[in-house]
This record gives structure tokens, C-alpha cells and sequence, in this order.
């Protein structure tokens, strides 16, 4: 359905790497007109400067975040002359588009909602594809309500209504977004299972943990997390479902930056994209390898956790995609309701091809 580019094979050694950490945990995605207000108090700094050091500004120690965290402990950025920081910041979005971080790793759908408002934020490179959910249901709500693994799809949905399921950020959180297809397409209301907001993955996952809710619709390596803490079981997932084939290869996530700032660093996105591209290619081909290497950064998974986890991130290979491929993406994207489908001129700012290998 949307097609990538081959793999060039380029491997390279292990280096240091230097992290800040700002803020731990994913946060309520930013409203699009508070980006739009803020991208005009700060404008981006060192334009035009060639300067090798960098910092990527990424929400969550996560698989979402892999391929900048392996590039770095690779040497992929060392090997194009990059001295890479990674610094975690639950707001990166609106960090990035007041100028004050040049790179970022952002979910395509708040780069265009943000972009739709003018704040001038930029995808140069996809990094994961096709939005991957898994909805796991603790063991004590399967036997409230009776529910066996002989049940259909839609029985077992309509069993737990009234059940209640964390969202890190609440209903506008694609997770929520995707639930609400997921229900509706089966007949159901939309709304029979509530959304719980909360403020980061740890509170998300204390919530099923301590029996507050009943219902974990997160990607991977989160549900087999809290799973392994407490009882319960996988019930669906997206991928692989028909429900939700027309999201297959969909750009999902991929680096970004204040547009203004990118248009005048050309040579520096493009190193920043082949080292990402190097990433993506060894999560995809080695992703045990790819788990030993960067679980020290996420420490809060065990190996094996991260390992089934990044099995199931569709890593984009060689961090490139055709504008018309990121184009079908935020169509199908809108009729899923996750934005607002935006203008034709409003994707062609938002998503270029001009710095990937």
C-alpha cells in the first residue's frame, strides 16, 4: 500500500553518548492553536550554522524514540560528523516550534495539526510507520464479565462496556481516537468504553496495575508490561487487523523541526536522515541485537520486553517515504478522524523529501 526504499546495508561501531533528561513521561498532546500562538515568541537560533552539535529532543524513553537512541549508541551520528545530545521533553512539540530544540522525534499527526495552525514544523525523515495499539484487559475484568478466548471480536467489546481504559492525554490521544473506530466498527457506541486521562505511561500503567481501570489500549512494549505485573490478556491489535489495513505503512512518526531552521541547514538534515536511516535498517533486520543495545536507556523494559516491542514497530527503512505515500497518510489519518484532513499546500510544507538518502 505505500511503498519504502530499499536497504543499503551500512553498518558501523559503538559509541559514547551524552543525555539529558527534562522530563520523564509522554504528556497530553499540545492543542494545535496554543503551538500556533507560542511559534512566533521564538524564532530559531544558529541558522545557517554548520555546526555538528546537535540536540534531538524526543518525548520518551520508548521504542517510538529507537532509531535516534541507536544511531547514537551505534556511532551512526558520530560516523556523519554529528555530536548528538538527546534530551527527553514531555512538551517537544511546542519546544521545537518555539525554536528552541532544531530536531525532535513528533507523531505525524501533531506535526500536520500543529503545522495546519502555521507554526512552520517540519517532517524531514519517517522513522515508524502503521500505528500499532494493543488492547490488553486485566484477568479480573475477562472473569467479571465472563468473557473466554471462544467469545467473537465484538461480544468480547460489548462485554466490557462501561469498563474504563487509561489514555495518556485523554480522548484526543490516538489511542482513544483508534478505540472509538474500533468500537464503532464493530456496531458499538463509540463511547461505551471510558477514556481515563492520564499524564504519562508509569500512571497509565499504575491505573491497571492498582485495578483502577480495566483496559491497557497502548503499543507495545507497554501492555506485555503491565501484563507481567499483573494478570490479564491480550484481547486485539491493530496490526495485522482488517479494521485497520488502510493504516498500513501510514507515517506515523519521523523528525521534525522549525521549517525556518531546516531550510537553511540542508547538509545537516541530511545527516541527520542517513543516520536515522542506518537505525531504522538494523531495528529492522537485527531487532534482538537492536534491544540489547539500547535497553540501558530503557531501562523501565526488560530486554525481552523492548525486544517483542520493537518486533512490532514497522521501522520505515532508510527514513525515507515519497510525498505521495506521507500524502495518502494524512488522508487516511483524517478519515480515521485522528486530525482534520489539512489543504494540499499545508502537506506540502509540512513533509519533505529534499534531505532523505
Amino acid at each position: 500500500m505505500f511503498n519504502h526504499r530499499p536497504d543499503n546495508g551500512a553498518r558501523c561501531s559503538v559509541s559514547a553518548s551524552r543525555r539529558t533528561i527534562t522530563a520523564i513521561g509522554l504528556t497530553v498532546p499540545l492543542a494545535a492553536t496554543m503551538l500556533a500562538a507560542c511559534s512566533n515568541s521564538g524564532s530559531p537560533s544558529g541558522s545557517g550554522s554548520d555546526s555538528s552539535k546537535i540536540t534531538i529532543a524526543v518525548q520518551v524513553a520508548a521504542p517510538p524514540s529507537a532509531s535516534v537512541y541507536l544511531a547514537d549508541d551505534l556511532g551512526y551520528f558520530k560516523k556523519q560528523g554529528l555530536d548528538v545530545n538527546i534530551q527527553i521533553v514531555a512538551n517537544n512539540a511546542l519546544q521545537i516550534a518555539t525554536g528552541q530544540f532544531k530536531y525532535g522525534v513528533l507523531g505525524t499527526t501533531s506535526t500536520v495539526q500543529a503545522a495546519a495552525k502555521g507554526t512552520g514544523l517540519q517532517q524531514i525523515c519517517p522513522m515508524v510507520s502503521t500505528p500499532s495499539y494493543v488492547l490488553a484487559v486485566s484477568q479480573k475484568t475477562l472473569d467479571k464479565h465472563g468473557i473466554t478466548t471462544s467469545m467473537s471480536l465484538k461480544d468480547t467489546l460489548a462485554a466490557l462496556a462501561g469498563e474504563k481504559v487509561a489514555e495518556i492525554g485523554g480522548a484526543v490521544n490516538p489511542g482513544s481516537v483508534l478505540l472509538r473506530q474500533l468500537l464503532q466498527k464493530n456496531g458499538l457506541d463509540p463511547n461505551s468504553i471510558k477514556v481515563i486521562s492520564q499524564t504519562s505511561t508509569a500512571s497509565s500503567a499504575a491505573s491497571f496495575q492498582n485495578g483502577q481501570v480495566g483496559l491497557v489500549f497502548q503499543p507495545q512494549p507497554a501492555p506485555d508490561q503491565v501484563l507481567s505485573k499483573a494478570p490479564g490478556k491480550i484481547i486485539f491489535q491493530t496490526k495485522g487487523s482488517q479494521i485497520f489495513a488502510a493504516l498500513e505503512g501510514a507515517d506515523w512518526t519521523g523528525i521534525v523541526g522549525p521549517a525556518s531552521f531546516l531550510s537553511q541547514n540542508a547538509d545537516l538534515n541530511k545527516k541527520v536522515c542517513a543516520a536515522v536511516g542506518q537505525a531504522n535498517n538494523y531495528l529492522l533486520d537485527h531487532p534482538a541485537d537492536a534491544a540489547k543495545t539500547i535497553q540501558p536507556q530503557m531501562a523501565s523494559f526488560t530486554t525481552q520486553q523492548l525486544q517483542d516491542g520493537l518486533a512490532s514497530y514497522p521501522f520505515v527503512r532508510d527514513a525515507a517515504m515519497s510525498a505521495g505515500d506521507f500524502s495518502n497518510s494524512v488522508t487516511q489519518f483524517a478519515d480515521f478522524g485522528l486530525l482534520a484532513k489539512p489543504g494540499s499546500d499545508v502537506i506540502n510544507k509540512v513533509y519533505t523529501t529534499a534531505y532523505q538518502g
